[in-house]
């Protein structure tokens, strides 16, 4: 352990300045530079389908653009390094029947930092030094990835990870490319929520404090600026990545993360679930910035809610619950599920469907009153559960391919229809699906699509 502290600290001996736009940061060389753009590719896609599945190819015309980590599937062993590879999108380009696919970087502060100083060590002193010395300005954000979500205001897109600010990206639909163009910086914001929403032309978005056990909630209009915030105080360490909306409520859960260290030499995620402690829901009333806080008897997190339904008596969550977490392994086990508070009472129930007890569940997508999920088995996505309530409307696994990431909706002659990317030994798909008979279209890429996090279709 003493050479690898020896060798960190020649490394911070030897150091310049590198600057990117308006900013200087130290320079510190961890190993050779590199280009980014190598690993980028831009192909159009030629294709053999029956003409009925031609007609539906031309009738789409737009991007689908699936965001996710920079990492070898085959090496990765634990969530934390999943979740924070470099982000890139894979997609493709639609134009009146034309394809055209493309895997693209997000040029964030820190991949142009790596560019001219080599790779940074995924060691947590390193990690610490950068968090540190980010706050002054002499080095980037470590944890910038922009690997999460893409986000849609206004006709501009955005990369998003929550413990960054946004990109703001330039897809261009006639050169088939995208650029990033810059970080947006927001006065009063340092992180932006990965699952912020647009709602009524406000952004809404948080950030979470991991020391004052505390998550701001913010509103901003179009621009960034900020319109409202209020701070909501957490009996834990707030470990927050989504949060959902319906009517003037915002529902944020508590769950019971805490510091915890088991090996000095391996504190990269120092951070444990404890399933013996309780859950709590807090809703904020986004008008007078109330807070109602509902006790669970059971201890679980969540990741991505589906949907939420606010009546008199009674708020229903419907969401993917995790008994376990743990961030130092890979394997995760989400069971779709509602959640029940009533308001008179204050009572919590967790309801279960013993028929979805069987999956392994997540990525929700809402298409009007339905929900469709994704399933895991055997560490591969390998198809989809469509589900209304907790009903099971339909099952879709496929035989002989898995799917990459969350898929996008569009909709052709009012029929709504899911774009992913897919996979198996032999080659890696672009898949579309009628979800309303379930009918598939395969189309060969003979590229090598990555696991990817979530997605977006916007229309040329």
């Amino acid at each position: 352990m003493f050479s690898t502290y020896k060798y960190l600290f020649t490394l911070l001996l030897s150091f310049s300045f590198f600057q990117h736009a308006d900013t200087f940061f130290l320079n510190i060389q961890f190993g050779k530079p590199f280009s980014i753009v190598n690993k980028e590719i831009n192909k159009k896609i030629n294709y053999n389908l029956q003409e009925h599945d031609i007609d539906i190819i031309k009738k789409i015309n737009g991007f689908y653009g699936m965001i996710g980590p920079d990492v070898n599937t085959s090496t990765v062993s634990n969530l934390y390094d999943l979740f924070t590879g470099d982000g890139n999108i894979q997609g493709i380009f639609f134009d009146n029947g034309e394809l055209t696919y493309i895997k693209n970087f997000i040029r964030t502060e820190k991949l142009l930092y790596e560019e001219i100083n080599g790779k940074i060590p995924n060691h947590w002193l390193i990690t610490f030094l950068f968090m540190v010395l980010e706050k002054t300005g002499l080095l980037p954000n470590v944890m910038g990835m922009a690997n999460t979500a893409i986000m849609n205001i206004e006709n501009k897109t955005y990369a998003l990870f929550e413990r960054d600010l946004p990109y703001l990206l330039d897809i261009d639909y006639n050169k088939k490319i995208i650029n990033t163009v810059k970080k947006v910086n927001i006065k009063g914001l340092s992180h932006f929520s990965g699952h912020s929403k647009y709602i009524n032309n406000k952004i809404e978005t948080i950030d979470y404090h991991i020391l004052t056990k505390s998550i701001d909630y913010f509103q901003l209009n179009k621009s960034f600026d900020v319109l409202n915030k209020k701070a909501i105080y957490m009996e834990n360490l707030p470990i927050t990545h989504d949060f959902i909306m319906v009517n003037e409520n915002i529902v944020l859960t508590d769950s019971p993360f805490s510091f915890h260290i088991d090996d000095i030499t391996n504190i990269k995620v120092p951070i444990k679930f404890d399933n013996k402690k309780s859950t709590n829901i807090h809703v904020i009333n986004k008008t007078d910035f109330s807070i109602n806080k509902f006790i669970s008897n059971e201890s679980f997190y969540i990741f991505h809610y589906a949907d939420l339904i606010d009546s008199e008596k009674y708020i229903d969550i419907y969401a993917s619950i995790y008994e376990e977490v743990n961030f130092s392994k890979l394997s995760i086990n989400g069971k779709y599920r509602k959640i029940s508070i009533n308001k008179l009472t204050k009572e919590v129930k967790i309801i279960k469907n013993e028929l979805l007890e069987n999956f392994n569940l997540d990525f929700p997508i809402k298409y009007k009153n339905k929900i469709i999920l994704r399933n895991i088995y055997n560490n591969a996505i390998n198809g989809f559960v469509v589900c209304e309530n907790l009903y099971i409307k339909h099952i879709l696994f496929l035989k002989d391919k898995f799917i990459c990431g969350e898929p996008a909706i569009t909709e052709i002659d009012n029929i709504p229809y899911l774009i992913s990317f897919g996979y198996n030994s032999v080659n890696s798909y672009l898949i579309i699906i009628d979800i309303e008979n379930y009918k598939i279209i395969e189309i060969p890429l003979n590229v090598n699509v990555n696991i990817g996090f979530h997605s977006i279709f916007t229309k040329q």
